[in-house]
């Protein structure tokens, strides 16, 4: 029995983490154009997210009804566990963020009157459209 991690591919490459939050996106909203909007993507793209990842899985987790996607029960594990793993990864990469000491959504913010005028707004409107979850105090 070969010990070499070639001959062994526990995950094939089309297995991303993006594509499956693609597909939990899509199984929440069951419905290609929803979940392109939600995303900020083409419904083609979706659909070929998806598409791919069934091929990297080799098994189909969908059924095709003209252009509509119908989630076959492999599709409702898939859910599950992929929704487990992206809580996750969330979680762990809001704790390395905080480990680093940049992972806190308040901000104390001090100025001086003569900066409050345009600089200030300025400054919180863009940070607020880079990191939309923090605070400002």
């Amino acid at each position: 029995m070969p010990n070499n991690r070639e001959s062994f591919k526990l995950i094939d490459s089309e297995i991303t983490l993006r594509k499956l939050e693609i597909f939990s996106v899509f199984m929440e909203n069951q419905n290609l154009a929803r979940t392109a909007e939600v995303l900020g993507m083409s419904s083609v793209s979706i659909h070929r997210a998806l598409h791919s990842l069934e091929e990297g899985l080799q098994c189909p987790l969908f059924s095709h009804k003209g252009r509509l996607l119908k989630p076959l029960s492999p599709a409702n594990v898939l859910y599950m566990g992929s929704k487990e793993v992206l809580n996750s990864l969330e979680r762990t990469i809001e704790e390395t963020r905080q480990a680093a000491g940049v992972g806190n959504q308040r901000l104390r913010l001090g100025t001086l009157y003569s900066l409050t005028v345009r600089t200030v707004p300025r400054l919180i409107m863009g940070t607020k459209l880079r990191r939309p979850k923090i605070e400002f105090d």
